[in-house]
């Protein structure tokens, strides 16, 4: 904080003794009365309660938009197919749920140019990098899709440390991104490049919260966050819905998965048994756990986060958030070709990631190979029916719908039925 310094008067008083002076006199007469006049004009523009003066002006948000020259037809990408970037965990401890996801996207792929063999505009490519493990490693990697592979568009996973970075990148460089992060934080900003897939944290802690305190009318909650960037946004949102319902707040307890401590939230779980437990954690904090409190908490309702929820579904039963799908043999269909190929049911982030490429494709085919126009696209409001539920964004990027809880494995139910 900087203080301002004390006035003194010792000069003054030293230096007139006996007389003001013939500058002092000329301050009296001339500047003061000057100042006064501003001190009182400048009064009766602000209230006098106390209270901020109103904001001179406001910021529309739909007003804020990509304006750049970039739409012209010399800015089209060059080659030929047109590259979707997709950044995945390709090796390390989720190198699993990372070709799992890449198998959905080569599926979507593979539909596409057999819905439209031939088409204009429909030659398209994948392009997969490594987000995982080194620190720094996926922004390079994008920069590398970016200005190697000339990508048209990015898909980026459910890590929001890395979305914050992709957001940096394409507001930077101008290439649309769509992030499978629910950190709602990537597009509360107005960068008109993001596009964020699923629910938000505030959306599923608020149909989470809902189904614990309103329908099941349930008290004792435990909320087990990870100790990473994610878990925090994501459990404050949890707790500030629980407090939107005044409802009794839920017990927090920061979970490090790098050092699980399992036999302690056991023995606590024992101790004092929790009739539901919210993890706000990625999938690998979520494997972990979900055996031990099962065990531990076997009455318990569990409910995970779209993170979390990567892991696989057969694991243990529990809920999570996720858009109305109003074609479920679409679905469906999906889920038995997945299965088929991989061994395993789709998780809601191969669903997600399945309808990002056919999105972006459709994109592609519409406006052609410019990144600027796939954005214009993307922001416009089109509607795309995938096999994760009605996909259309609003301008500042975030999923407009409604979601549902759904259970593990099992067709959607809705928050509030019975």
């Amino acid at each position: 904080m900087v203080r301002a310094a004390p006035i003194s008067h010792r000069g003054v008083a030293a230096s007139h003794s006996g007389s003001l002076g013939p500058f002092f006199i000329f301050l009296l007469h001339k500047v003061l009365p000057s100042i006064f006049v501003c001190t009182l004009l400048a009064a009766a523009g602000f209230p006098q309660s106390g209270t901020s003066p109103a904001p001179y002006a406001s910021m529309n948000r739909d007003d804020v938009a990509y304006r750049g020259p970039d739409r012209g037809s010399m800015k089209d990408l060059p080659g030929d197919p047109s590259t979707i970037g997709i950044l995945l965990p390709l090796s390390g401890a989720r190198a699993a749920q990372g070709a799992a996801l890449r198998t959905a996207a080569q599926m979507a792929l593979g539909d596409e140019l057999a819905s439209a063999p031939g088409a204009s505009g429909s030659r398209l490519a994948l392009a997969f990098r490594d987000e995982s493990e080194r620190w720094g490693q996926a922004s390079s990697e994008m920069v590398q899709l970016i200005d190697q592979q000339q990508a048209i568009a990015l898909i980026t996973p459910a890590d929001g440390n890395i979305a914050h970075q992709a957001e940096q990148i394409a507001n930077k460089i101008g290439i649309p991104v769509l992030t499978l992060s629910s950190d709602a934080t990537t597009t509360r900003i107005n960068i008109p490049w993001i596009f964020r897939l699923g629910p938000s944290d505030s959306d599923q802690a608020k149909i989470i919260a809902a189904d614990i305190y309103q329908r099941r009318d349930l008290r004792k909650v435990l909320l087990i966050a990870e100790e990473d960037h994610d878990g925090r946004v994501g459990s404050d949102e949890f707790l500030r819905a629980v407090n939107s319902l005044h409802a009794a707040a839920a017990e927090r307890v920061d979970f490090n998965s790098a050092v699980p401590d399992l036999a302690s939230l056991a023995e606590s779980l024992r101790s004092r048994p929790a009739d539901a437990i919210v993890l706000w954690t990625g999938s690998g904090a979520a494997a972990t756990l979900l055996s031990a409190l099962r065990q531990a908490a076997p009455s318990a309702v569990i409910y995970l986060c779209s993170k979390a929820a990567q892991v696989s579904p057969q694991s243990s039963p529990w809920f999570s958030a996720s858009l109305i799908s109003p074609t479920p043999e679409r679905a469906r269909d999906f889920a038995v070709r997945y299965r088929q190929q991989t061994g395993i049911e789709p998780t809601l982030a191969a669903r997600e990631i399945y309808d990002a490429v056919r999105l972006l494709a459709a994109a592609v085919r519409t406006v052609g190979p410019n990144r600027a126009r796939v954005r214009d696209y993307l922001s416009s409001g089109a509607i795309y029916s995938g096999v994760s539920g009605v996909i259309s964004f609003d301008k500042a990027g975030n999923l407009d719908g409604e979601y549902v809880l759904r259970h593990a494995a099992e067709p959607a139910i809705q928050a509030g039925s019975q």
